[in-house]
């Protein structure tokens, strides 16, 4: 018994130990991209003792000696896992070599650091606004010391870039420039960021440029199946995807033919009350509904006892050097154990009413989409899981799915069950099947800019809106279909096993971390009957 037990602790040290290293390496070859939430395919990993003069290296020699190291921990896990090891070490080495596995594909196959100047840009972005968060008097100048030298690095490994990331590169790179100035207006001490920046661009103007953005279809089609983790071809997903954007607009038609009567759905849309509101107003107006929505969420068991309720939630609106890559209203977690909470950031334009700013009362799905019971108590939940493994790793299927799968469990809890919110929460479920539709179709060439935007207009979107977030999807291949497919599995598991008691499914979900519908599958019955002792 003795032995046996000695041989379980060399297994679990092995695999904690295969994790600290590959992590470790991870952060340190790019401790920004590592230190945000912004690059979904690489775990959050926090670094003790930050260097902040050091930036992401992107470059063909260190890119390949960080492949060949996580093929390394690969090798190790697959080793580990021919072994007896227990449902939790199982589930940890699968969860770690998928994640390494997606990861070096990444950037060895898809290699966004090639072909999107925006991805570089980003990097500035986000590590610049990590620097200046830091409480670290020399965080910020010691960043902005580094940068000059990552944006030539970055230069340098731009190749072939198709034309439309070229036209989005460029527009970010003038967001950046107007911040930096706005940042020096402010009192800042930015160095040769400026300087730094025009060499970018310059660098940009000298790029082969090519017409298609497409993947191979090979690269594609492992990214869909595996590294979202949808276990499913492109061609079955489209036509999952369609019929949900059917069925919600059989309900829209429903809906408004009870509350407008004789309208179209996208002119009953513009009956929805409004709140007028810009700015701090508008920040405001989402503070008072997230602190209505946590008290909900309490009440009705979807938080797990020992939750942290001191993991703080900022509201701020999106910073100007993001503006050109984001689509909508959004959380970014700060990653760190214990959990440190995170950032939604609210879009200062949307779609308005009559030409005054503001938000329907939509704005109550989105809070509970992004903060509570959503992004950010997931990762709330995620950054103070017993095992330290699980805890930088976030899945873009199973973090959209639960956070859409969230909307639904205020609705059958009875938070959103107003006049219009059955309406409204068809009409984000059909906008979400149409931006799934258009990643599958943008991605694989089988539909047009146009026919894109045509269908953005079908579920309502404004045709300047349509236009400016069409070309932002084509950085993220696969993204836009986590939305609806991450919730058809979420309701999966909670019509099988929440139906009797959504607090307990959800409390038991958010305690697993994010391991993926699949695995949730296996080990969610035992866990749920720990639950009930």
């Amino acid at each position: 018994m003795s032995h046996q037990t000695n041989h379980h602790d060399d297994r679990m040290s092995s695999l904690e130990a295969i994790a600290e290293r590959t992590y470790a390496m991870i952060a340190s070859v790019f401790p920004v991209c590592a230190g945000s939430d912004e690059f979904y395919f690489f775990p959050q990993v926090v670094q003790e003792e930050k260097d902040w003069r050091v930036w992401d290296d992107f470059s063909v020699q260190t890119v390949g000696a960080a492949a060949d190291f996580m093929r390394g921990s690969e090798r190790d896990l697959s080793r580990l896992l021919i072994d007896d090891l227990s449902e939790d070490n199982q589930v940890d080495a699968e969860l770690l070599l998928q994640l390494l596995r997606t990861l070096r594909e990444q950037l060895v196959d898809v290699g966004p650091h090639r072909s999107q100047p925006s991805f570089h840009l980003t990097v500035l972005a986000a590590g610049l606004a990590e620097a200046l968060a830091s409480t670290e008097p020399l965080a910020w100048p010691e960043r902005v010391a580094g940068a000059p030298a990552f944006l030539t690095r970055a230069a340098d490994c731009l190749n072939k870039v198709p034309g439309v990331f070229l036209a989005l590169g460029t527009e970010m790179l003038r967001d950046m420039q107007r911040w930096i100035e706005n940042l020096q207006a402010s009192g800042f001490e930015t160095g040769e960021m400026s300087s730094a920046l025009l060499v970018f661009r310059d660098a940009m103007q000298q790029v082969e440029v090519i017409e298609s953005h497409l993947l191979p279809e090979q690269v594609l089609e492992r990214l869909i199946v595996e590294h979202i983790g949808s276990g499913m071809s492109i061609d079955s997903i489209a036509l999952l995807l369609q019929e949900e954007l059917n069925m919600m607009e059989d309900v829209l038609a429903q809906e408004t033919a009870r509350l407008a009567p004789g309208r179209t759905w996208i002119e009953a849309e513009q009956l929805i009350p409004f709140v007028e509101a810009t700015g701090n107003e508008l920040l405001a107006v989402y503070r008072r509904e997230l602190e209505t929505i946590e008290t909900h969420c309490r009440r009705h068991g979807l938080v797990p006892e020992g939750a942290p309720a001191d993991a703080p939630l900022d509201i701020a609106m999106v910073p100007d050097c993001l503006a050109a890559i984001r689509a909508s209203d959004a959380y970014a977690a700060t990653p760190g154990f214990p959990p440190r909470g995170g950032v939604f950031f609210v879009m200062a334009q949307t779609r308005g009413r009559h030409g005054r700013p503001g938000r329907s009362l939509e704005y109550r799905m989105t809070a509970a989409h992004e903060a509570w019971p959503g992004h950010h108590l997931l990762d709330a939940c995620r950054w103070q899981l017993d095992r330290p493994l699980r805890r930088p790793v976030e899945s873009p299927l199973f973090y959209e799915g639960w956070a859409c799968l969230t909307e639904e469990l205020m609705a059958r809890t009875g938070y959103f069950d107003g006049p219009w919110d059955r309406f409204l929460l068809a009409k984000r479920s059909a906008e979400r099947a149409a931006r799934g539709l258009i990643d599958c179709g943008l991605q694989s060439g089988r539909m047009t800019n146009v026919q894109a935007q045509e269908l953005l207009l079908r579920v309502g979107y404004s045709p300047e809106v349509a236009g400016s977030v069409v070309p932002k999807y084509l950085l993220r291949p696969g993204y836009q279909i986590c939305y609806t497919l991450g919730l058809q599995q979420g309701l999966g598991l909670l019509d099988r096993f929440g139906a009797r008691d959504v607090g307990l499914f959800a409390r038991t979900l958010l305690s697993q971390g994010e391991i993926g519908c699949a695995r949730l599958e296996k080990v969610l019955p035992a866990a749920l009957q720990r639950s009930q002792t």
